[in-house]
């Protein structure tokens, strides 16, 4: 299913170099994950999220933070997988330090169903992360606007808190396919954010996709995370955007009153018609 970022032919990853027909070659890493982003297509020297930020990420995920949301992406999309089959290929765009890849993954196989899991970033270092922890999927450092994956290749399409190119996502999913996005309710932190900005604001709604997309389903999860553990507190602040650019005394003082916080989320199932 993976193509050359370079030229768009089929890559023969029989081996540890993946190789197209016009010879160009991706070695794989040690932890098992292939660079597919060409030089030419970076934005900057280190595109993505950083690694203090994502080791943050996965110590909030490993907590446990996020569980209900993962246990609602679970039940969302077994509920829309066709019956014809037991066999997916379940792909994250944007997959980050891959944890919610890998709880989708376990838990559609604890339902019985044969998964082929598969993500993809432009921050190598969460590949890199995702790749050493979660050896029963495959990742790539790619772009998730010129995704480096044959057309009609997947089943299931997650973009979680990521950007992403809903032609792409169009290209790569098969005819009966879904694409499942995941955005920041209204809500989403409110007690964070109040605690940051003088005049906090509401997250806007998440735009409609265009044709040739068709929303199935739309739900709203949101519950409260009690950040009375260190490791949860420490987890949610160094992995959002919101407290980069705080003094030491503001984030002391955050962690010192900021007791639990609201998650609010908006999860929506398309089809391409």
């Amino acid at each position: 299913m993976w193509q050359c970022p370079l030229c768009q032919h089929a890559l023969d990853t029989r081996s540890s170099s993946w190789r197209c027909v016009n010879n160009h070659s991706f070695d794989q890493a040690k932890s098992g994950y292939v660079n597919l982003l060409p030089v030419q297509n970076k934005r900057s020297k280190q595109p993505g999220d950083d690694k203090p930020m994502l080791i943050a990420r996965r110590n909030f995920h490993q907590a446990r933070g996020y569980e209900p949301l993962m246990q609602n992406l679970h039940k969302l999309i077994k509920s829309h997988l066709n019956g014809y089959k037991t066999a997916y290929t379940i792909y994250e765009a944007g997959c980050g330090e891959g944890a919610y890849l890998a709880f989708v993954t376990q838990a559609l196989c604890q339902d019985g169903y044969d998964i082929k899991a598969f993500g993809s970033d432009i921050a190598k270092a969460g590949v890199e992360m995702a790749a050493k922890k979660y050896k029963n999927a495959q990742f790539v450092v790619g772009s998730n606007f010129d995704l480096p994956v044959a057309a009609h290749t997947l089943d299931v399409v997650m973009q979680i808190f990521a950007p992403g190119n809903h032609i792409e996502y169009a290209r790569v999913l098969t005819k009966q396919g879904m694409l499942v996005t995941v955005d920041p309710g209204p809500n989403h932190l409110c007690e964070l954010k109040a605690l940051v900005y003088t005049k906090p604001e509401l997250h806007n709604a998440p735009q409609l996709l265009p044709d040739p997309w068709r929303l199935d389903e739309e739900q709203r999860v949101h519950f409260n995370v009690d950040l009375s553990a260190d490791t949860l507190k420490q987890g949610l602040l160094n992995m959002t955007p919101y407290t980069w650019k705080l003094t030491k005394e503001k984030y002391e003082d955050i962690m010192q009153h900021l007791d639990t916080v609201t998650a609010d989320f908006i999860i929506r199932v398309w089809r391409p018609q």
